[in-house]
């Protein structure tokens, strides 16, 4: 029994909200600890108060914010939601607070006397106060939970207009590749493809008369898909793994995952042209 309160109203708190229920909406905000220093955003008062309040106490302590610390005040409560429930998600949180945050909203709407000045102030100051709250929540909202059922529709079919447009870019590209591509091949003998191949790499060797390499690539590996993809050996196509230990990142430290063309493949040498005068 609460000290200093009746049978009757102790039953009344007990019966109005189950414990169970009670600690489930309790896991959303940090209360204020009876004893000890408090953070500046836990709700609640230092002796008794009605948790089933814990909406309006949230409330208070939101009117007291600046619009600076939306972020703070969001986030230290979001914290101790992720701490306290195992299973709860963002956009739980996310909508419960928009649900106190609109009811209290329409609450102040609903009760200003607008015939008391003082009161009719307080509200105004709490509206505004409220609103500005709001356009923070549409603005962290990443389920469209804050917009009206014209503005998702709107979002959506600007969302849709923009993958609409990039599928006709694609389309558009993929029209160039493959005009720009061939079915047809360049066909090798058979037991010639590694001296197709060792003139490649031949290639990558040569130098220009200002000392550039006459042809360059990042990666190695492009010359095995241009063969792959251009080339066939004895009509039939070319493996990559056949081609791969011949074609290192590095020639001056091949490792032992790759090798040599063997000798009896390298049937051509690439002579530079003697000088024009």
């Amino acid at each position: 029994m609460l000290s200093g309160l009746g049978n009757d109203f102790y039953i009344y708190i007990i019966g109005y909200l189950p414990k169970q229920e009670y600690m489930e909406e309790m896991s959303y905000f940090s209360k204020r600890p009876r004893f000890g220093k408090a953070h500046p955003y836990d709700i609640g008062r230092p002796l008794f108060w009605w948790k089933g309040h814990y909406d309006i106490h949230f409330l208070n302590k939101l009117y007291e914010r600046t619009a600076s610390e939306f972020t703070d005040f969001y986030n230290y409560y979001f914290e101790y939601y992720k701490r306290h429930n195992d299973t709860g998600d963002e956009r739980e949180f996310y909508e419960h607070v928009c649900e106190i945050v609109d009811d209290g909203l329409r609450k102040l709407l609903a009760n200003d006397e607008r015939e008391s000045k003082v009161r009719h102030y307080r509200v105004l100051k709490s509206k505004k106060q409220l609103r500005k709250f709001i356009s923070f929540l549409k603005v962290i909202d990443k389920w469209n939970e804050g917009g009206s059922k014209d503005e998702i529709i709107a979002k959506q079919e600007s969302e849709l207009l923009d993958l609409v447009k990039k599928v006709a870019e694609l389309k558009k590209e993929l029209k160039l590749i493959k005009q720009r591509d061939t079915e047809d091949y360049i066909n090798i003998p058979t037991g010639h493809l590694l001296t197709v191949a060792d003139l490649m790499i031949k290639m990558q060797q040569q130098k220009t008369a200002d000392n550039k390499e006459l042809v360059f690539s990042i990666h190695s590996s492009v010359w095995v898909k241009m063969l792959c993809r251009y080339f066939r050996h004895d009509d039939e196509p070319i493996s990559a793994e056949t081609l791969r230990r011949y074609f290192p990142a590095n020639r001056h430290d091949m490792g032992s995952k790759y090798a040599e063309v063997p000798t009896k493949y390298k049937l051509f040498d690439i002579v530079p042209a003697k000088k024009r005068s």
